[in-house]
């Protein structure tokens, strides 16, 4: 069920609920502890704009093998593509599917209280680590735009540290601010696909047309902050 904050912003899209029915999933299988845990890991995701909503947020804790979630001025996968474009994770939680890949840990979607992460909240996630898989690759769709979203790959988690996110388009979506192509709030329309596109990933240019209000959902990087904390485990 989602908050009662969320609902200050918006009511929830086909979109947004088919990504988390998946949730619950993610977190069961998060709650797995290991006796064996070396290293203990902990995550916070922050909205820092002012009127845009982050999805729940696709993580994926790999090895160095793994390929990277996004390539800067290259194509996005069409997995990618599902959650920049609807907030979709389910394409990047087959992808990205341990049992199918052995350079994968776990793979699972987090959300707040329920839902997406509203602008000036956080999101927190948390792994016990006793392998080699110590990269961190994640995801968000800031949902009023029509294919924008916050990314990071590989990133190590064994070094506690704080770091600023940029916001990318997937190039998958001609950014028209029409809201016919928008899952977001005041839009509330999923699954749909503005045919032109850019054709590759690239640094977003925000919001400019008269369709969405640039004064409330437009931002300037960075978009979220992402704070690493870790430990070694005494055994």
């Amino acid at each position: 069920m989602l908050t009662k904050r969320f609902f200050k912003y918006g009511t929830i899209t086909a979109g947004l609920a088919a990504l988390l029915a998946v949730v619950s999933v993610g977190l069961l299988q998060a709650a797995d502890h290991s006796a064996d845990a070396e290293m203990m890991v902990e995550v916070s995701f922050t909205n820092l704009t002012r009127g845009q909503i982050m999805s729940p947020i696709f993580v994926a804790r790999h090895n160095d093998d793994a390929d990277p979630l996004y390539r800067l001025s290259h194509p996005a996968s069409d997995a990618l593509a599902m959650m920049a474009e609807d907030a979709d994770a389910s394409g990047l939680l087959s992808a990205w599917d341990p049992d199918n890949n052995d350079n994968i840990a776990e793979a699972r979607v987090i959300n707040l209280d329920g839902g997406p992460i509203p602008p000036g909240e956080t999101a927190t996630m948390s792994f016990e680590i006793d392998d080699d898989k110590t990269l961190l690759s994640m995801a968000s769709m800031l949902v009023t735009t029509n294919d924008a979203f916050a990314g990071a790959n590989h990133l190590d988690l064994s070094k506690s540290r704080t770091l600023n996110l940029t916001a990318y388009d997937s190039g998958t979506e001609a950014n028209s601010e029409d809201c016919a192509y928008i899952p977001g709030p005041p839009c509330g329309n999923h699954a749909k696909d503005d045919a032109e596109s850019e054709g590759f990933v690239h640094v977003h240019a925000g919001i400019h047309t008269e369709d969405l209000d640039p004064a409330t959902h437009d931002w300037k990087n960075p978009v979220a902050r992402l704070s690493i904390k870790s430990w070694k485990l005494d055994k």
